[in-house]
């Protein structure tokens, strides 16, 4: 599952956390965003040349408005602090949804990304034309979700179909 010194040494983590901690979620995060600013999401939210009709990357703000319509209480930006007012003072703190939202968040994520591929450059607004390959998207994704739940012993995996499924004990190793 992941290439890391330790697991070559040690084995593999016992997977048996059932909470998505907010470094887990700090992680998922900076997927997805990653993702969106290389256009991974532009298959489906299609952020279009000016001049034509070519998606050149993720269209932010349908995708946000698509995950806010279909996950309610998903706020976006996401958020992965929360500001506590003590008085005179805030306080910043880590953050994580609940682990079904964010569950729910991973798979609508999955039916939305693709591997995004260059194609013709437009000198004149300097960007590439993109393609997509939707199987190499989806296989980068689950194996980029599945090393972060793995190297934080979640006992969860996100299979070929793009659901999260919950790991039996026994084999959660």
């Amino acid at each position: 599952m992941t290439d890391y010194f330790s697991d070559r040494e040690q084995g593999p983590r016992l997977r048996t956390e059932k909470i998505v901690l907010p470094v887990v979620w700090g992680g998922i995060v900076s997927l997805v965003q990653t993702l969106i600013t290389t256009g991974a999401f532009g298959a489906k939210f299609p952020e279009l040349c000016p001049d034509g009709h070519s998606p050149v990357g993720t269209d932010e703000k349908t995708f946000s408005l698509a995950i806010q319509a279909e996950l309610p209480g998903l706020a976006w930006p996401l958020a992965t602090t929360r500001k506590i007012h003590h008085g005179f003072w805030i306080q910043s703190l880590p953050f994580a949804p609940e682990t079904p939202k964010v569950m729910d968040f991973i798979e609508f994520c999955y039916r939305a990304v693709a591997k995004p591929v260059q194609g013709s450059h437009h000198e004149e607004r300097d960007h590439y034309h993109l393609t997509f390959d939707e199987m190499e998207g989806k296989k980068t994704f689950s194996a980029d979700i599945n090393r972060i739940f793995s190297r934080n012993n979640l006992a969860f995996e996100l299979n070929e179909t793009g659901q999260v499924v919950k790991l039996d004990p026994r084999r959660a190793g």
